[in-house]
């Protein structure tokens, strides 16, 4: 948590704030959450690169305009004229805000970035510190522990490189949750849309029919694309860049419905643990493969 729904959200809502207008000097207040070229926090109008250093005033160069907004995974990508971009990585804990800039910062606040004339500010706040924040300037590549390579996206992946995904000796929701194999699931939307699919958590993927297999991939593009649509899922502290709440978790049908009746079939939830996590599950929609 975020998961793909949530990072879909908030870069959307970042793209209607955000683009065309005018990013200015971040002010870093803990370095460690802060990646990257730090040089090169924006582009300048002038054609020579100039030196910027995060968190020292400097009154000299011209700003970065934002062209664009996207994700890739669980990621949100502020892409800056002349290539240069900020991704925010957010890891379990991880938001991005747009504040008014006498508002008093939450705790855990690590990146600020004043919006044109300063009188409002994008925030970057992660309490449990998985996230973080990469600045580039465009030509080299994110890279660092938390910005590994990501697999296909969920929404996009054609079925017959879905097929080969699934091919894996792993349990299902264990390779669903890689992100290298597939990128923006997490426990919410892996729950979800096993449950949807009536597949058991703990099968091995590679035992899955084909049949099965293409259940499961329709499962999660209707999951994801129904979670996007009613802003994510807030179960904890999750809004958006406007401060927000998902309502998605009002349509969970497993996920921390520990005892609860299946929406389905009315027996009651159980919890197990699989992938290392907490996993929700109907035991009678989603029966154990046979041995």
């Amino acid at each position: 948590m975020p998961e793909l729904p949530e990072a879909e959200t908030i870069a959307r809502e970042l793209a209607t704030a955000l683009t065309g207008r005018v990013l200015n000097r971040p002010i870093v207040v803990r370095a460690d959450v802060v990646h990257g070229d730090v040089r090169l926090v924006t582009t300048y109008d002038t054609p020579s690169r100039r030196d910027l250093t995060i968190g020292r005033p400097r009154n000299d160069g011209a700003p970065g305009r934002v062209i664009d907004v996207g994700r890739r995974g669980k990621r949100v990508i502020v892409q800056m004229e002349h290539g240069a971009r900020i991704t925010f990585a957010l890891g379990m804990t991880g938001s991005v805000t747009i504040e008014e800039a006498g508002a008093e910062c939450a705790a855990h606040t690590h990146l600020r970035i004043p919006i044109g004339d300063g009188e409002r500010e994008v925030r970057f706040c992660d309490p449990r510190r998985f996230g973080g924040v990469w600045i580039s300037n465009g030509r080299e590549p994110d890279t660092g522990r938390r910005l590994r390579p990501l697999g296909p996206e969920p929404l996009d992946v054609t079925a017959s490189e879905f097929r080969r995904i699934m091919r894996r000796r792993r349990q299902v929701k264990a390779l669903l949750m890689d992100q290298q194999a597939l990128a923006g699931m997490g426990n919410i939307y892996c729950d979800e849309s096993l449950h949807r699919a009536g597949i058991h958590p703990r099968t091995p993927a590679s035992e899955l029919t084909d049949g099965r297999v293409a259940a499961l991939r329709r499962a999660i593009r209707s999951v994801l694309r129904s979670a996007i649509r009613f802003n994510g899922s807030t179960i904890m502290d999750y809004r958006t860049p406007g401060g927000r709440e998902g309502s998605f978790q009002l349509r969970h049908r497993v996920y921390q419905r520990e005892g609860l009746p299946c929406r389905t079939c009315r027996t009651p939830i159980e919890r197990i643990t699989a992938a290392g996590r907490s996993t929700h599950f109907c035991p009678r929609c989603q029966p154990p493969a046979p041995n």
